[in-house]
């Protein structure tokens, strides 16, 4: 007989497990392609579209970029394609590679400025990075104008600046890589130097030019990944021209780049990330949310267990007690993930949560294992005062 209560215990266990296992891959299956699904519409960047420079007559506004964007440098439009976006610059290159415009973690990045270039595009040559997503975010339409018809139809964008407007004229798109010392390593070029350094040169290959443009004084010139090596880049260069129209409101900040802006400031870089000042943090823990799911399920087989005793007429004191323990954690772990979790940004594994998460799980494991011991003794004490 205790042989068989050790196996029926074990069978329990192992069926609860295999169950919850389950239904967690389940879950963390379901939710990756949700996750996926997320990012790739979030990089189109239509909830920012709203703080995009209002123009009117020979006036843009700017007041709603600067306002709700705190490393703001202007704003990017390439004509009939997907690049709409606002543009910031970090301190190095590597923040906004995994950061939005709101400086929140995000896979999906932003559109920024090498740190190197001055925030107001006064450099003849500025360059701009983006990730390449392959639903044509970001800069994911950059890879379309290798293709010549692609690129004879979307030649013209313009760009606003904190002080400027000006007018994007493509000259070409070329593949290259990430070291390459003529796109990458300069904030400075003229016409020549554009043809010595880049269109002529052997570690830059020129897919697509127009030959409409022969001269440029002031270029941008936007990079991606790509080209189908290690390291590869597509990158697509661009003429400025300024439009003549006045920007509101003037800033103090025109001619500095982010590393000038922090010497100003002291000598120290003042950037404040989402959840450091108050808020949701940058990411949210899927080991949370596991624990979320497992502190419910210890609570359903003690309930099915108390809705038997209901059923029975056998329920006591101490079936309410139990249940209202096992639902209380339950709550508890649900008001600590609505109140801390914030799904709509980027998932972590652990965040500073995840102890209490897992100390309120635990709690509810622990329940659950004195209720099924007092059952089995009950259950043994029943099965002797039979045999008597």
């Amino acid at each position: 007989m205790a042989f068989a209560s050790v196996l029926k215990i074990a069978n329990t266990i192992l069926s609860s497990v295999a169950t919850a296992t389950a239904v967690s891959v389940m879950a963390f299956s379901g939710y990756m392609l949700y996750e996926n699904q997320y990012v790739q519409t979030r990089a189109y960047g239509s909830q920012m579209i709203q703080y995009k420079p209002q123009v009117q007559g020979d006036v843009v506004s700017i007041d709603a970029l600067l306002a709700n964007i705190p490393d703001a440098a202007g704003w990017i439009t390439i004509d009939d394609t997907h690049i709409d976006y606002p543009i910031v610059q970090g301190l190095d290159d590597v923040y906004y590679a995994n950061h939005d415009v709101y400086q929140a973690a995000s896979l999906t990045g932003s559109i920024y400025i090498q740190a190197k270039n001055s925030n107001d595009f006064s450099d003849s040559y500025t360059l701009l990075y983006g990730h390449h997503m392959d639903n044509g975010a970001m800069f994911g339409d950059l890879s379309k104008y290798l293709d010549a018809n692609y690129f004879n139809s979307h030649l013209t964008g313009s760009l606003v600046t904190l002080k400027e407007v000006y007018d994007i004229d493509v000259i070409s798109v070329v593949k290259t890589d990430a070291y390459e010392g003529a796109i990458y390593d300069r904030t400075s070029l003229d016409w020549n130097g554009y043809l010595d350094l880049i269109q002529n040169n052997a570690g830059v290959k020129l897919v697509n030019s127009n030959s409409a443009i022969t001269s440029a004084d002031k270029f941008l010139v936007l990079s991606t990944c790509g080209g189908g090596i290690t390291d590869g880049r597509v990158v697509l260069i661009c003429s400025l021209t300024e439009e003549g129209k006045k920007v509101e409101p003037q800033t103090d900040q025109g001619g500095k780049n982010r590393q000038d802006a922090a010497e100003d400031k002291g000598g120290k870089a003042v950037i404040v990330k989402t959840g450091e000042a108050g808020g949701d943090g940058g990411s949210w823990s899927i080991v949370n949310l596991f624990c979320l799911f497992l502190t419910f399920v210890t609570v359903l087989p003690y309930a099915m267990d108390w809705m038997d005793r209901k059923r029975e007429e056998k329920k006591t004191v101490k079936d309410y007690a139990g249940l209202s323990l096992n639902i209380i954690l339950a709550i508890v772990a649900a008001v600590i993930f609505i109140t801390y979790e914030n799904m709509t940004l980027p998932m972590a594994i652990l965040d500073k949560y995840t102890p209490w998460m897992l100390i309120v799980l635990g709690l509810a494991l622990v329940t659950e294992e004195f209720c099924l011991r007092r059952k089995k003794k009950e259950e043994s004490l029943e099965e002797e005062t039979v045999d008597a």
